[in-house]
């Protein structure tokens, strides 16, 4: 069992580096994919249509609980029994990986309590799974959340910025401080570095695993909605993966 998280600044590229790690592990591997970010692009990147599917998101859970919407033999039990049962209706079961997301919150306030439901479900449910992987959102909020406390590796995807590179001396030192235990802090450069740019990284003083490719086939996609693994084996984005995931192994 090994858990992977992306992390970075809004725009990087962190959500196609899971969906690119999926069309590299699937069929090979058990995957659960895990997308905590409330805009909940990844389902969409793999060719999975939540709504179609008839599959909530944990805030979804949420809100039909706060607002009553729930089987009459559920309501006279605690909350987190009623939200343990009707778990299943977020978990989307497919062919080669599994997915739930924790979606945008419909009610005012924080997201103490879906970041609590995460706590406590994703170490359950990785036990099952060679692969859990983990797309946040932009930001550090993610790591303060504590979602996860142990993880395998946190593979954070940059851009040619001041800003990003701020962003992951920032991650790095709220992981440690927070007490988020984990094994690698890889750094994986995106398509916007140049080769005269490339040696930037070095900066950073982390462990730089590679750079995703530019590939045009993988706007094209995106701007379709239309799944990232249904790429070709020879784009240039998915065989730079490939040796990314050759140089984390």
């Amino acid at each position: 069992m090994r858990t992977i998280v992306s992390t970075g600044r809004g725009g990087t590229g962190k959500t196609t580096f899971i969906a690119l790690l999926t069309k590299y592990w699937i069929k090979k591997k058990s995957l659960l994919l895990v997308d905590i970010d409330p805009d909940e692009n990844l389902a969409e990147m793999v060719g999975i249509d939540l709504q179609k599917e008839e599959i909530k998101t944990i805030s979804d859970i949420l809100f039909d609980i706060q607002k009553g919407r729930v089987n009459d033999e559920l309501k006279s039990l605690p909350r987190p029994v009623q939200i343990e049962y009707m778990f299943h209706l977020c978990l989307y079961e497919g062919d080669g990986f599994d997915l739930f997301s924790l979606g945008a919150k419909w009610t005012e306030g924080c997201y103490c309590q879906p970041n609590n439901i995460l706590r406590s479900i994703i170490p359950k449910l990785s036990k099952n799974y060679d692969y859990t992987l983990i797309d946040s959102p932009a930001g550090l909020e993610h790591l303060n959340r504590k979602i996860m406390s142990e993880i395998d590796s946190i593979v954070a995807v940059v851009d040619p910025s001041k800003k990003s590179f701020h962003n992951v001396r920032r991650s790095l030192g709220v992981a440690r401080e927070i007490g988020i235990k984990f094994k690698n802090f890889y750094i994986v450069s995106n398509y916007k570095f140049s080769n005269s740019l490339e040696e930037s990284v070095k900066e950073l003083g982390l462990e730089h695993i590679g750079k995703i490719d530019y590939d045009e086939n993988v706007e094209g996609y995106i701007l379709e909605g239309k799944s990232l693994l249904g790429l070709p084996g020879d784009s240039p984005a998915f065989l730079s993966v490939k040796k990314i995931i050759e140089n984390m192994d």
